[in-house]
Protein backbone atom coordinates (compact mmCIF):
# COMPACT_ATOMS: atom_id res chain seq x y z
CA UNK A 1 0.00 0.00 0.00
CA UNK A 2 1.22 3.46 -0.66
CA UNK A 3 2.59 5.79 1.82
CA UNK A 4 0.64 8.66 2.87
CA UNK A 5 3.21 10.95 1.52
CA UNK A 6 3.02 9.32 -1.43
CA UNK A 7 -0.62 9.66 -1.69
CA UNK A 8 -1.28 12.86 -0.58
CA UNK A 9 1.50 13.87 -3.32
CA UNK A 10 -0.18 12.29 -5.86
CA UNK A 11 -3.64 13.72 -5.01
CA UNK A 12 -1.85 17.05 -5.54
CA UNK A 13 -1.09 18.83 -1.95
CA UNK A 14 1.18 21.90 -2.62
CA UNK A 15 3.85 21.58 0.11
CA UNK A 16 5.02 24.96 0.02
CA UNK A 17 1.42 26.49 0.85
CA UNK A 18 1.00 24.44 3.72
CA UNK A 19 4.13 24.59 5.62
CA UNK A 20 6.95 21.80 6.14
CA UNK A 21 6.16 18.47 5.27
CA UNK A 22 8.13 15.84 8.00
CA UNK A 23 10.07 14.08 4.41
CA UNK A 24 11.17 17.24 3.75
CA UNK A 25 12.84 18.65 7.05
CA UNK A 26 16.65 17.92 7.93
CA UNK A 27 17.35 15.66 10.24
CA UNK A 28 18.39 16.62 14.10
CA UNK A 29 20.29 13.81 15.48
CA UNK A 30 22.46 16.06 17.41
CA UNK A 31 21.65 16.54 20.86
CA UNK A 32 22.05 19.89 21.25
CA UNK A 33 19.94 20.86 18.31
CA UNK A 34 17.08 18.96 19.07
CA UNK A 35 17.55 20.54 22.52
CA UNK A 36 17.12 23.81 20.86
CA UNK A 37 14.61 22.93 18.80
CA UNK A 38 12.18 21.55 22.22
CA UNK A 39 13.02 24.98 23.68
CA UNK A 40 12.08 26.93 20.57
CA UNK A 41 8.80 24.76 20.14
CA UNK A 42 8.42 25.64 24.35
CA UNK A 43 8.70 29.55 23.59
CA UNK A 44 6.25 29.88 20.10
CA UNK A 45 3.96 27.27 21.59
CA UNK A 46 3.94 29.60 25.35
CA UNK A 47 3.46 32.45 22.98
CA UNK A 48 0.73 31.73 21.26
CA UNK A 49 2.64 31.67 17.42
CA UNK A 50 1.32 27.95 17.03
CA UNK A 51 2.66 27.86 13.68
CA UNK A 52 6.40 27.98 14.18
CA UNK A 53 5.43 25.99 17.13
CA UNK A 54 4.73 23.22 14.94
CA UNK A 55 7.29 23.36 12.83
CA UNK A 56 9.63 23.55 15.66
CA UNK A 57 7.94 20.34 16.59
CA UNK A 58 8.19 18.82 12.84
CA UNK A 59 11.97 18.89 12.60
CA UNK A 60 12.28 17.69 16.06
CA UNK A 61 10.47 14.47 15.33
CA UNK A 62 11.83 14.13 11.64
CA UNK A 63 15.13 13.37 13.62
CA UNK A 64 16.66 11.16 16.28
CA UNK A 65 16.77 12.35 20.40
CA UNK A 66 15.42 11.48 23.85
CA UNK A 67 13.07 13.97 22.62
CA UNK A 68 10.96 12.62 20.29
CA UNK A 69 8.66 10.31 21.92
CA UNK A 70 7.59 13.35 23.73
CA UNK A 71 7.04 15.71 20.48
CA UNK A 72 4.50 13.60 18.52
CA UNK A 73 1.84 13.80 21.36
CA UNK A 74 2.37 17.99 21.44
CA UNK A 75 2.46 17.74 17.52
CA UNK A 76 -0.47 15.36 16.72
CA UNK A 77 -2.59 17.84 19.14
CA UNK A 78 -1.18 20.84 17.85
CA UNK A 79 -1.58 19.79 13.81
CA UNK A 80 -4.95 18.61 14.20
CA UNK A 81 -5.81 21.85 16.16
CA UNK A 82 -5.45 24.39 14.11
CA UNK A 83 -6.61 22.16 11.33
CA UNK A 84 -9.94 22.55 13.82
CA UNK A 85 -9.66 26.40 14.01
CA UNK A 86 -9.84 26.89 10.34
CA UNK A 87 -12.24 24.94 9.66
CA UNK A 88 -14.45 26.64 11.93
CA UNK A 89 -13.46 29.98 10.60
CA UNK A 90 -14.20 28.60 7.16
CA UNK A 91 -18.16 27.04 8.15
CA UNK A 92 -18.91 30.83 9.52
CA UNK A 93 -17.40 32.12 6.71
CA UNK A 94 -19.96 29.70 4.82
CA UNK A 95 -22.75 30.77 6.90
CA UNK A 96 -22.59 34.46 6.45
CA UNK A 97 -22.29 33.95 2.59
CA UNK A 98 -25.93 32.55 2.73
CA UNK A 99 -26.87 35.10 4.49
CA UNK A 100 -25.44 38.54 3.14
CA UNK A 101 -26.38 37.95 -0.24
CA UNK A 102 -24.37 41.39 -1.27
CA UNK A 103 -20.69 40.27 0.30
CA UNK A 104 -21.41 36.52 -0.69
CA UNK A 105 -18.21 36.55 -3.05
CA UNK A 106 -15.83 37.55 -0.28
CA UNK A 107 -17.39 35.50 2.61
CA UNK A 108 -16.78 32.52 -0.03
CA UNK A 109 -13.26 33.52 -0.91
CA UNK A 110 -12.52 33.92 2.95
CA UNK A 111 -13.73 30.43 3.59
CA UNK A 112 -12.10 28.88 0.53
CA UNK A 113 -8.81 30.47 1.81
CA UNK A 114 -9.27 28.71 5.15
CA UNK A 115 -10.43 25.32 4.13
CA UNK A 116 -6.90 25.58 2.14
CA UNK A 117 -4.93 26.15 5.33
CA UNK A 118 -6.82 23.82 7.37
CA UNK A 119 -6.59 21.31 4.92
CA UNK A 120 -2.71 21.36 5.23
CA UNK A 121 -2.45 21.41 9.08
CA UNK A 122 -4.81 18.32 8.88
CA UNK A 123 -3.00 16.75 6.24
CA UNK A 124 0.30 16.84 8.12
CA UNK A 125 -1.14 15.81 11.33
CA UNK A 126 -2.98 12.65 9.70
CA UNK A 127 0.39 12.15 8.30
CA UNK A 128 2.38 11.71 11.71
CA UNK A 129 -0.43 9.39 13.24
CA UNK A 130 1.60 6.35 12.16
CA UNK A 131 4.31 7.83 14.55
CA UNK A 132 2.15 6.81 17.38
CA UNK A 133 4.12 3.20 17.10
CA UNK A 134 7.39 4.98 17.86
CA UNK A 135 6.19 5.95 21.38
CA UNK A 136 7.32 3.11 23.49
CA UNK A 137 4.26 1.15 24.98
CA UNK A 138 2.38 2.17 28.46
CA UNK A 139 0.85 5.63 28.93
CA UNK A 140 1.80 8.09 26.50
CA UNK A 141 3.68 11.77 27.66
CA UNK A 142 2.01 15.22 27.73
CA UNK A 143 4.71 16.95 28.17
CA UNK A 144 2.93 20.18 27.27
CA UNK A 145 1.50 22.90 28.77
CA UNK A 146 -2.49 23.98 28.76
CA UNK A 147 -2.65 26.52 25.98
CA UNK A 148 -4.41 29.62 25.93
CA UNK A 149 -7.59 30.50 24.46
CA UNK A 150 -11.32 29.88 25.87
CA UNK A 151 -13.48 27.01 24.82
CA UNK A 152 -16.49 29.51 24.14
CA UNK A 153 -17.30 30.53 20.25
CA UNK A 154 -15.41 34.12 19.83
CA UNK A 155 -18.24 36.38 19.46
CA UNK A 156 -16.07 37.77 15.96
CA UNK A 157 -17.37 34.14 14.83
CA UNK A 158 -20.61 34.60 15.55
CA UNK A 159 -20.66 37.79 13.90
CA UNK A 160 -19.04 36.17 10.66
CA UNK A 161 -21.42 33.57 10.79
CA UNK A 162 -24.38 35.89 10.75
CA UNK A 163 -23.29 37.79 7.47
CA UNK A 164 -21.87 40.65 8.92
CA UNK A 165 -18.45 42.14 7.65
CA UNK A 166 -15.95 42.81 9.64
CA UNK A 167 -12.48 45.17 9.41
CA UNK A 168 -9.06 43.50 8.49
CA UNK A 169 -7.68 43.67 12.15
CA UNK A 170 -10.65 42.02 13.13
CA UNK A 171 -10.33 39.24 11.06
CA UNK A 172 -6.65 38.72 12.43
CA UNK A 173 -8.24 38.72 15.52
CA UNK A 174 -10.60 36.05 14.76
CA UNK A 175 -7.91 33.81 13.24
CA UNK A 176 -5.54 33.74 16.14
CA UNK A 177 -9.38 33.13 18.58
CA UNK A 178 -10.59 30.54 15.79
CA UNK A 179 -6.84 28.63 16.14
CA UNK A 180 -6.08 29.49 19.99
CA UNK A 181 -10.13 27.37 20.35
CA UNK A 182 -9.24 24.75 18.20
CA UNK A 183 -5.89 23.74 19.86
CA UNK A 184 -7.44 24.41 23.33
CA UNK A 185 -10.77 21.86 22.41
CA UNK A 186 -7.93 19.36 21.11
CA UNK A 187 -5.38 19.05 23.50
CA UNK A 188 -8.80 18.89 25.70
CA UNK A 189 -9.77 15.93 24.06
CA UNK A 190 -5.78 14.42 23.65
CA UNK A 191 -5.45 14.35 27.38
CA UNK A 192 -8.58 12.25 28.02
CA UNK A 193 -10.61 15.46 29.14
CA UNK A 194 -13.08 16.55 25.86
CA UNK A 195 -14.68 19.92 26.33
CA UNK A 196 -13.15 19.97 30.29
CA UNK A 197 -11.15 23.05 30.91
CA UNK A 198 -10.49 22.45 34.57
CA UNK A 199 -9.79 18.66 34.03
CA UNK A 200 -7.34 19.16 30.91
CA UNK A 201 -5.82 22.02 32.92
CA UNK A 202 -5.43 19.88 36.29
CA UNK A 203 -4.24 16.50 33.73
CA UNK A 204 -1.73 18.83 32.32
CA UNK A 205 -0.43 20.15 35.41
CA UNK A 206 0.62 16.94 36.96
CA UNK A 207 4.71 16.23 37.25
CA UNK A 208 5.28 14.33 34.23
CA UNK A 209 1.52 14.01 32.75
CA UNK A 210 0.29 11.52 30.15
CA UNK A 211 -2.76 9.17 29.35
CA UNK A 212 -3.20 5.87 28.11
CA UNK A 213 -2.40 4.56 24.63
CA UNK A 214 -6.00 3.28 24.40
CA UNK A 215 -7.46 6.60 25.21
CA UNK A 216 -5.13 9.31 22.96
CA UNK A 217 -5.75 6.70 20.12
CA UNK A 218 -8.92 6.94 20.34
CA UNK A 219 -8.74 10.72 20.60
CA UNK A 220 -6.78 10.62 17.84
CA UNK A 221 -8.81 8.96 15.40
CA UNK A 222 -11.48 11.19 16.98
CA UNK A 223 -9.73 13.97 15.32
CA UNK A 224 -8.87 11.86 11.72
CA UNK A 225 -12.39 11.25 11.54
CA UNK A 226 -13.60 15.09 12.17
CA UNK A 227 -10.98 16.36 9.99
CA UNK A 228 -12.32 14.30 7.19
CA UNK A 229 -15.57 15.73 7.08
CA UNK A 230 -13.40 18.48 5.32
CA UNK A 231 -12.69 17.22 2.28
CA UNK A 232 -16.42 16.26 1.70
CA UNK A 233 -18.09 17.14 -1.32
CA UNK A 234 -19.86 20.07 0.41
CA UNK A 235 -16.59 21.44 1.27
CA UNK A 236 -13.27 20.72 -0.76
CA UNK A 237 -14.61 17.91 -2.64
CA UNK A 238 -11.39 15.99 -2.14
CA UNK A 239 -13.07 12.20 -1.93
CA UNK A 240 -9.50 10.87 -1.93
CA UNK A 241 -8.50 11.95 0.91
CA UNK A 242 -11.67 11.71 2.85
CA UNK A 243 -10.69 8.24 2.72
CA UNK A 244 -6.98 8.59 3.52
CA UNK A 245 -8.01 10.13 6.92
CA UNK A 246 -10.63 7.52 7.76
CA UNK A 247 -7.95 5.06 6.74
CA UNK A 248 -5.31 6.57 9.68
CA UNK A 249 -8.04 6.74 12.00
CA UNK A 250 -8.76 2.79 11.70
CA UNK A 251 -5.08 2.08 11.65
CA UNK A 252 -4.45 4.67 14.84
CA UNK A 253 -7.15 2.40 17.02
CA UNK A 254 -5.07 -1.00 15.69
CA UNK A 255 -2.15 0.64 17.34
CA UNK A 256 -3.72 1.96 20.17
CA UNK A 257 -4.92 -1.32 20.83
CA UNK A 258 -1.42 -2.97 21.68
CA UNK A 259 -0.58 -3.29 25.15
CA UNK A 260 2.47 -3.49 27.49
CA UNK A 261 4.46 -1.40 29.33
CA UNK A 262 7.86 0.42 28.79
CA UNK A 263 9.52 3.36 31.32
CA UNK A 264 10.30 6.53 28.94
CA UNK A 265 13.28 7.67 30.51
CA UNK A 266 13.18 11.25 28.75
CA UNK A 267 15.22 14.37 28.73
CA UNK A 268 12.66 17.52 29.65
CA UNK A 269 14.00 21.30 28.89
CA UNK A 270 12.89 23.76 31.69
CA UNK A 271 11.52 25.14 29.34
CA UNK A 272 8.93 23.00 28.83
CA UNK A 273 7.88 22.73 32.48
Amino acid sequence: MPTLSVRIVSAGVLVASTGLMSCSTPRTGAAGAAADLWSAAAQTYSAGDYAKAADNLERLIGGESPYVARAIPWYLALTSGMARGYMDLADRYTSGARINKAGALAFRLKATRYRTLASGFALRFAQQTDRLSDIPLGSVPLAFAFPKGSAGEPALLSRIGSGFEITPAEQETAETLATQRGVLLAVCLASGAPNDIAKSREILGRPSPSISRAAFGNAIAQMLTSEAALFTREKLNEPDKAAILQERADRVLVEAARVGSARIGLVVSPAAQ
